[in-house]
């Protein structure tokens, strides 16, 4: 590369070095930590209430299925319904989580510290409380109104499973909260948190506002869920993105992890390599995902006693060279300025 083209490199770098956090451990989440619980239990009283009016045929239920046939009918534009394919998948896991955790990487790179990705991952653990919660409550989904009447007639109600486990012509019983709406409050949530320091204003309202938007319209649209799986889910998202916000990540104590900050880039490489293998476990068939999910965890633990034993190696030779130097420099002390022996005196006393 020639001096001219490096001063061009730079010229587009330099003004970039401001999104850019620098330094070591000057990483922290945005955003104030939120001052109340009440908050929190207003929006969990709202999820209990929106369960209980789809857990049998109410009102509710029947707008479900009235805005159900509405889409049904509206999809004969077929440019409308790629628009919104595409709108669905800003609460896609596999894409929106896959985004979440390369931030998270630049984020831990860049401050030299595992908390970024710490945070990620118990976040995002979260969402599997959600898939188990979707199958436990059981509401059919809505890709197929008309054939739920054979199983279901009084409505897509919850607990109404299906004993041939979905098929192809009726889905599974999923559809109770909407994940993708979970998805578009936490993951987008987490995002600004990550980056939200070294983004205008306008950015971080635009990527906690516009996703859970985006995805509310296109599923509804595309009749992907009833309508009320979808504040059921953002009731939910907020709520687990609010939990998050609580949390200290820059300053809490790491524990046994603490042997891995300061972290080196094989460090960050490891942890991520763990990371995608659990975000992986729940896309296997179960034997894979029973080993992934026994394996991982295992090998995780490996890794941190290993890390825990070179640690300590490290402390103790550090010690051992301290110690020496502190008595080599004691010896050269002493050697360096002995006792003078004292002389006889020549004056003799006079007669």
């Amino acid at each position: 590369m020639t001096v001219r083209d490096d001063a061009f490199v730079g010229q587009i770098i330099t003004p970039l070095r401001r999104y850019i956090p620098v330094g070591w451990f000057d990483w922290e989440p945005y955003g104030k930590r939120p001052k109340s619980w009440w908050p929190d239990l207003f929006m969990f009283l709202g999820f209990l209430a929106l369960a209980f009016f789809v857990s049998y045929p109410s009102w509710l239920v029947r707008l479900d299925w009235e805005i159900r046939v509405w889409a049904a009918d509206a999809n004969d534009l077929e440019w409308l319904a790629n628009v919104a394919k595409g709108g669905a998948e800003f609460g896609q896991a596999r894409t929106v989580a896959t985004v979440t955790l390369l931030i998270a990487i630049w984020c831990a790179l860049r401050s030299r510290s595992i908390r970024p990705l710490l945070m990620y991952v118990i976040s995002f653990i979260t969402l599997a409380s959600i898939l188990g919660m979707k199958h436990l409550l059981g509401r059919p989904l809505s890709q197929h109104p008309y054939a739920l009447r054979e199983v279901s007639p009084d409505g897509p109600l919850l607990f109404t499973y299906h004993s041939e486990g979905g098929g192809p012509n009726i889905a599974d019983a999923t559809a109770f909260p909407s994940g993708h709406a979970v998805n578009s409050v936490l993951l987008f949530g987490l995002i600004v948190m990550l980056i939200g320091h070294v983004i205008p204003a306008w950015a971080r309202w635009t990527l906690l506002l516009a996703p859970p938007a985006i995805v509310f319209s296109s599923q509804i649209f595309l009749g992907q869920h009833w309508f009320s799986d979808e504040p059921a889910g953002f009731l939910l998202g907020l709520i687990i993105i609010r939990s998050a916000k609580r949390v200290p990540w820059h300053t809490i104590p790491l524990g046994p992890l603490s042997v891995f900050d300061p972290a080196t880039r094989r460090t960050i490489l490891i942890s991520v390599l763990l990371i995608l293998g659990v975000m992986l476990t729940p896309t296997l068939h179960l034997v894979p995902a029973l080993i992934s999910a026994a394996v991982l965890p295992t090998l995780g633990l490996i890794w941190l006693w290993l890390s825990t034993k070179a640690k300590q190696h490290r402390d103790a030779l550090e010690a051992a060279e301290a110690e020496a130097s502190t008595a080599g420099q004691a010896d050269a002390d002493a050697g360096g300025d002995p006792e003078i022996p004292s002389q006889p005196s020549d004056t003799r006393p006079r007669a």
